[in-house]
């Protein structure tokens, strides 16, 4: 049970981190807050609720025939799901993968930036934006920098900092040439992930000029599988390519078991997802 001696209510992100650094105890940003009561500790003193500073927004940034998209932490799931400019990136992956998370209760009420930070549960954006080559900005006391996503998820502890918030998620404009698909697997709809999946894929002719593969749900962080995406590389477009693509990612990860699903059931259904990603990305029906 949480018991605060403090609620924040800052208008900025400039004032939300100014009010974490200067706040005794151990605080916590809170946007949604559909996870605060499982993953809250009973040793918050404060919350700092960000749902006045700003950071709803969904805008193209950039020149050129392919500016990036912005999307602020603070854009609500079921708004991502709805935006056209959202939907128009990369045959709408981004699109299907908010579409999956949870219920529309909680997309309504889960922000882009929480989906992202709370990697520890099997969540279904991040797959989605790593295939993306997604970055964030963040905003400390010392200003704002950029993270790749890949380093967020990969080296953590190294690139996030106690106090680091999470204003902005940036996709660039090279991801309108991707076919792109998002599969999830749990044992409902509305559960959270046994694994998902993410591809996308810059065909050049008959062949793959470039392929992006992630996963989540493994037990570990959502990362890039880099030997499928190695693999693919320069391959015919066909079936038996993706086939071949499922068995390397299969054996290229390590998960972990846990209550939803063995870490043998979790490996063959990387392949599984794998395979169904990519076919549905480069538009063949295998059935």
């Amino acid at each position: 049970m949480l018991d605060l001696e403090v609620l924040h209510r800052p208008t900025t992100p400039e004032e939300a981190v100014r009010l974490y650094d200067a706040t005794p105890g151990n605080g916590l940003y809170v946007a949604g807050g559909t996870v605060l009561v499982p993953a809250g500790s009973s040793r918050l003193d404060y919350l700092i609720d960000l749902s006045h500073v700003g950071l709803d927004y969904i805008r193209r940034e950039g020149d050129g025939p392919a500016p990036d998209l912005a999307i602020g932490a603070g854009v609500r799931i079921a708004d991502l799901a709805r935006n056209a400019e959202v939907a128009a990136v990369a045959s709408g992956i981004v699109r299907d993968a908010a579409s999956a998370v949870a219920t529309h209760t909680v997309r309504n009420r889960a922000t882009v930036g929480g989906n992202i930070v709370v990697s520890h549960y099997p969540t279904d954006l991040p797959a989605a934006l790593l295939v993306l080559d997604a970055r964030l900005e963040v905003l400390n006391g010392e200003g704002t920098r950029e993270i790749a996503l890949t380093e967020f998820y990969g080296n953590r502890r190294e690139v996030h900092e106690k106090g680091d918030l999470i204003i902005e998620v940036r996709i660039p404009g090279e991801g309108r040439g991707f076919a792109a698909a998002f599969e999830k697997l749990g044992r409902l709809k509305v559960d959270i992930a046994i694994v998902n999946c993410a591809a996308a894929l810059r065909i050049d002719g008959d062949a793959i000029a470039e392929a992006r593969v992630a996963v989540n749900g493994t037990g570990r962080p959502p990362s890039r599988l880099r030997e499928v995406e190695s693999f693919l590389a320069g391959k015919p477009v066909a079936v038996s390519t993706f086939e071949e693509a499922g068995r390397v990612a299969s054996g290229s990860v390590e998960p972990r078991s846990n209550h939803r699903a063995s870490a043998d059931y979790r490996r063959k259904m990387v392949g599984v997802l794998t395979k169904r990603t990519l076919l549905k990305a480069a538009g063949i029906d295998d059935r």
